[in-house]
């Protein structure tokens, strides 16, 4: 059936010479480039009188395995029985395309005398006798559009580091809790690319934040992954039970506490953060300690690891028992040097944390209540406040509103001046931005979670010495307990040494003046951003939801 199409199938086993059509584009953006292509190979087939297929797809020749291709091109011509002239509307359909290898087959196939290769555009037609003119013409096509290949990289590495480094935008699939969304709006007119963007997915934020406070504990990856899946934690790939290595990688991504890894380097990114920075660390650190350490010692519970250092060179204090099924003893390591380090036995060092530490920050119960009463007076009155508060803002930011539409109902009082109207529009919109903002943050202020993390604060540190002296509480919550008052303990030989984390520093400077009252004021005012932080630090809530 000269002149006509048919089947790719059919056309395999003919022993007559037949057309393979091949209509192609590398993006799917360019597909409205196919019919074009068609139109003109069709025209092409109907001069030649001879059977012909069409194919057409879209695929680039830099990723992936090229299966389409490989399929509705290489795999019909390598089982032809007779000439298969593959034909291509122009040369830079074949070639830029085209892979390396692809072509060095075509040329094979060329040189036995399988396939011919039409470019009917170009008015160029090779086959196994072409003269040197005309190959050299199909190989300076190649090279032109192998540079414009080697060019466009250059130009969408350039275009990926502007986005990446000045624009903060993130250029590839979105991590686990997060989605990629189109805005919809077009970046450069209604022809052009709409905007992407990333925000938190509702359904799966608050898995890679529990993935993070529960690494931050010391879990290993494959107990930290057993409840990920546990509470339905899926493959962003096959939506299947994450595996391991996935969880892996998301606690080493810095792209959940604000930035963003792109060849080798951090960058900040403008999406929300999932996560604070000091979660960020303390899961580092566990990371890099699990990795360097013995796992037979890690393996064993010691109250001070990880907790205490030492107070002469900086270095670790190492731990070690039970000894005779109790005793527990510690030692610096001396990796700084010689100093005389002795072991000794960890009570000493648990008689001066409880009484130098948990018992300065101690609030007698007698004033418990009434303490828990005034941050509640104090969480309303605050409320009351923000409330009207936030009134004022919005009925200023609505009367900004009727402004701005006052202002293009009579804009041609501006006819003489339009930079005027633009500036004063301009000013009242800035505005009203800087009175949404201090909305957000007053609402974010006005978060419930401060009251409740500051009235666990209190029960926790008028309980505290007790649970960490009482034999009925076990070891890995005495571990918790003093991560919670301290950033910083040391051990001399004799003596300890600390820091205590401001909100604790508030009570026990409350203790010292017996000034309770100021207490509520301290907490407000100072220590604000600490205590919302303890409603993020697993430790804390696991401690606190037991009193």
């Amino acid at each position: 059936m000269p002149g006509s199409e048919r089947q790719v199938e059919d056309l395999v086993f003919t022993t007559e010479p037949w057309l393979l059509l091949v209509a192609r584009v590398s993006d799917s953006m360019q597909i409205d480039a196919l019919p074009a292509q068609k139109k003109r190979l069709l025209e092409y087939a109907s001069r030649q009188a001879r059977p012909f297929a069409y194919v057409e797809f879209d695929e680039t020749a830099y990723k992936g395995a090229r299966a389409v291709f490989r399929k509705k091109v290489i795999d019909p011509i390598l089982r032809a029985r007779s000439l298969a002239i593959v034909t291509f509307d122009k040369i830079d359909r074949f070639s830029r395309d085209s892979s390396s290898d692809e072509r060095a087959l075509f040329g094979n196939l060329l040189k036995q005398g399988r396939i011919e290769l039409h470019f009917p555009s170009d008015n160029l037609f090779i086959h196994r006798d072409s003269p040197a003119p005309d190959l050299f013409r199909l190989d300076i096509g190649v090279a032109l559009s192998s540079y414009y290949a080697s060019s466009t990289r250059d130009n969408v590495k350039r275009k990926f580091e502007e986005m990446v480094e000045d624009r903060g935008e993130w250029i590839a699939k979105a991590p686990i809790g997060y989605r990629n969304i189109d805005t919809g709006v077009h970046r450069d007119g209604p022809k052009s690319r709409t905007i992407k963007d990333i925000k938190p997915d509702d359904r799966s934020r608050h898995l890679a934040v529990m993935a993070f406070e529960l690494r931050a504990t010391g879990m290993s990856y494959s107990a930290v992954t057993k409840k990920l899946r546990k509470a339905g934690m899926v493959s962003s790939e096959k939506g299947r039970p994450i595996p391991k290595r996935q969880v892996e990688h998301l606690l080493q991504n810095p792209f959940y506490m604000g930035q963003m890894r792109y060849r080798g380097r951090l960058y900040p990114h403008k999406y929300e953060p999932l996560i604070p920075r000091w979660l960020w660390k303390k899961v580092q650190e566990v990371n890099e300690r699990r990795s360097t350490g013995r796992t037979k010692y890690a393996s064993k519970e010691h109250l001070y690891r990880d907790r205490i250092h030492c107070g002469i060179c900086g270095y670790t204090v190492l731990t070690d028992g039970p000894k005779k099924g109790k005793y527990y003893y510690l030692k610096c390591t001396e990796y700084g040097g010689k100093h005389g380090a002795k072991w000794v036995n960890e009570w000493q060092i648990t008689e001066q944390v409880a009484s130098r530490v948990f018992a300065n920050i101690r609030i007698p119960d007698e004033r418990v209540p009434s303490l828990l009463k005034e941050l509640e007076q104090d969480s309303e009155q605050e409320a009351r406040f923000h409330k009207e508060k936030i009134r004022r803002l919005r009925a200023e930011h609505s009367r900004l509103d009727e402004e701005v539409k006052d202002m293009f109902r009579d804009r041609h009082r501006f006819t003489i001046r339009p930079e005027l109207f633009d500036e004063l529009v301009s000013e009242k919109t800035d505005r009203q931005a800087e009175i949404g903002e201090q909305i957000d943050q007053i609402e974010s202020n006005n978060s419930p979670q401060f009251l409740k993390s500051a009235k666990g604060l209190v029960k926790l540190a008028s309980q505290a010495q007790g649970l960490f002296l009482s034999e009925d509480v076990r070891m890995s919550q005495k571990n918790k307990l003093l991560s919670i008052p301290l950033s910083n303990l040391t051990w001399d030989g004799e003596n300890i040494d600390f820091e205590l984390k401001k909100p604790y520093a508030a009570i026990s400077s409350c203790q010292d003046n017996d000034n309770w009252r100021a207490l509520v004021s301290k907490f407000r005012t100072e220590c604000r951003a600490e205590i919302l932080a303890l409603g993020h630090d697993i430790n804390f809530r696991e401690l606190t939801s037991d009193i």
